[in-house]
């Protein structure tokens, strides 16, 4: 099979041609156009998981899609985060702009889309196998990825967001495996090492790898950049986006630029505690009884920090603004509880207290916000420090669903995720099989954002992955896309509003052509007062019933305005209630709550629109 090119797609151009060569005599039959004011040229093309050329994609085969951005004159084009997505085409589908115009405004995609983009976590269970979880799609396929054995207890379970991949190390054959996310099959990426057993992401596709003696830093390839000695097993934490601690079992310790591997600081051996945390500028640890800082800058100068108690454990957030510790009464024989202190590490002084009715389990502190899990109490305890302008910290237990507690689970790594950029976590409890999503704020519900029945055995560690489009250098992205059925698709690719969107068709073997999916067609019914009703129609999905509503979500493609209306049956469609809208244009699409996901319809709310047929 030859290797495969899409059209260059210019802007404000139309061309008439195909993803692959045409036959010798013929002309490619497909149209495709760029939208926008960016001034981009796209190009992609698709490729096996290996790499190998593909002519055509196989329905429920992973595949790769490759895009690259460039000036029409050819020269790479920086581009920051554009999104994508793969849409069938048929008779019900909209136009590339209109599909793409309401995507962006509603953030919603139709039910047969598929993102390749968007939020998933990864779950270990007790069997030594791993699933990647779709929380978007409906509960009966929401392992999306299939159950993949790891061939041994893996260590040092990490999703690496730079490669797209799973990383985790097998201690027993001194070897370091990737995953491709969400579809792939296992590889060993380095080997010959000794007890790797934590991993953490670096910048350009590296990785930080603890082994038992030596911390190393791996480029894209698994080849050793850095090599460090230090007394192990070695202890890695994170200190920040830009920079890795590495402390070794004799209180040593090694402060290094997270993708060069430079030294920014060495503590000597009995500097750094058996409990620490990290920070871009300083490590937290417990000494003499002692909750003390020590400066990158003034490693042998301890800072003692305002911890009433004697310090039990400290976590602390990546911008090094926040610390939470847990202490005891500082003497051993007085009753009391556990407390937990909030330092503000700029000023290192105490902020907010309170007690705590068994040590926390997990901590993850995401901005302003700390969510904590506990080993018996069934909730999720967040504290919003954005209060704490006003006097004090909000805090709220979030309940969450799960085993019996006579039946414990152990976990074997993290059972609570950050969503970042979201203030919000995942978590799980340990033998169970509800994801829940909690948010921060401390005036929310007491239930969690979402819960979510998985599918397979009960987890025993879990990971968030930001799927997305994996840079690969400037310009150049790449992802994984899996398509469900059959017939004739295209995928949308768009650098955002005031940008470029373009619309590529893909080669895919010849199949039966599916049934047209469900979509909306909108129009004006009516206009008095200023209020307006909206005619519409769902077509290819659940026929109208008398009494049942339908709820709809009004979206300005300006981003101006948003609400759900309800619309009632009438005849073979339904009529909404009236209205006040700016003039305008509107995507319409079917509310939260509803099972299916037609494709959006777009009506003119604007005063010179049509009104529907009487």
């Amino acid at each position: 099979m030859s290797r495969w090119f899409a059209p260059v797609l210019l802007l404000g151009a139309v061309a008439a041609a195909g993803w692959g060569r045409a036959a010798d005599g013929e002309e490619p039959d497909a149209s495709v156009a760029a939208l926008g004011t960016a001034g981009l040229a796209v190009t992609a093309e698709i490729a096996e998981l290996d790499g190998s050329p593909l002519a055509e994609a196989r329905i429920g085969t992973p595949f790769r899609i490759r895009l690259d951005f460039r000036d029409p004159a050819g020269g790479a084009r920086p581009v920051t985060s554009p999104v994508a997505w793969l849409r069938p085409l048929g008779p019900t589908a909209s136009t590339c702009q209109d599909s793409a115009r309401a995507a962006r405004v509603t953030g919603r995609l139709s039910g047969d889309d598929v993102p390749l983009a968007g939020l998933s976590l990864v779950t270990l269970d007790e069997a030594n196998r791993v699933a990647v979880v779709d929380p978007h799609r409906p509960a009966a396929s929401r392992i999306v990825a299939g159950i993949v054995p790891m061939e041994g207890r893996p260590a040092g379970f990490a999703v690496h967001p730079g490669r797209g991949e799973l990383i985790y190390g097998r201690p027993d054959r001194g070897d370091v495996v990737a995953l491709p996310l969400p579809w792939g099959r296992p590889s060993v990426l380095a080997s010959g090492l000794a007890g790797p057993h934590a991993i953490l992401p670096a910048p350009a596709g590296r990785l930080w790898l603890a082994e038992d003696e030596h911390v190393r830093l791996l480029d894209r390839t698994g080849a050793t950049l850095h090599r460090l000695p230090l007394p192990g097993p070695v202890v890695l934490h994170e200190a920040g986006p830009g920079r890795v601690l590495a402390a070794g079992r004799d209180g040593s310790g090694l402060m290094l630029d997270r993708g060069t591997a430079e030294a920014v600081a060495r503590f000597a051996p009995g500097t750094i505690g058996p409990v620490a945390a990290a920070t871009p500028a300083a490590v937290l640890t417990i000494r003499d009884g002692r909750l003390v800082r020590l400066y990158a800058d003034a490693p042998d100068r301890p800072d003692a920090l305002d911890v009433p108690g004697a310090p039990l454990a400290v976590r602390a957030d990546a911008a090094g603004r926040w610390a939470l510790v847990l202490s005891r009464p500082l003497a051993r024989s007085a009753a009391g509880p556990l407390a937990l202190d909030i330092l503000d590490l700029t000023t290192g002084r105490r902020v907010h207290g309170f007690e705590a009715p068994e040590p926390f389990d997990e901590a993850v502190l995401l901005g302003a916000a700390i969510f904590l899990t506990w080993p018996t109490r069934p909730v999720v305890t967040v504290i919003d420090l954005a209060a704490l302008k006003d006097g004090d910290a909000a805090v709220r237990d979030v309940r969450l669903g799960g085993p019996d507690e006579s039946h414990p689970v152990p976990r074997r790594g993290p059972m609570m995720a950050p969503l970042s950029p979201l203030s919000a976590v995942a978590v799980m409890r340990p033998g169970g099989r509800v994801l829940q999503t909690v948010l921060a704020g401390g005036g929310l519900s007491s239930a969690p954002a979402q819960a979510i029945a998985l599918k397979g055995d009960p987890p025993v560690a879990l990971a968030a992955y930001p799927r997305s489009l994996v840079s690969q250098g400037e310009g150049r992205f790449e992802a994984t896309a899996r398509l469900p059925h059959g017939g004739r698709w295209e995928l949308v690719t768009t650098t955002g509003i005031g940008g470029t969107t373009a619309c590529l068709p893909i080669p895919v073997e010849v199949t039966a052509e599916p049934p047209p999916a469900p979509r909306l067609d909108a129009e004006i019914g009516t206009r008095a007062g200023g209020t307006v009703t909206l005619a519409i129609r769902l077509r290819g999905g659940i026929p109208a019933k008398p009494g049942a509503v339908l709820r709809i979500r009004l979206a300005a493609l300006d981003g101006s305005d948003i609400r759900d209306v309800a619309a009632d049956p009438l005849g073979e469609g339904y009529v909404t209630t009236p209205f006040a809208a700016s003039p305008g244009l509107y995507a319409v699409s079917l509310a939260d709550g509803s099972p299916l996901r037609p494709d959006p319809a777009i009506v003119d709310l604007r005063p010179t629109a049509p009104e529907a047929g009487r």
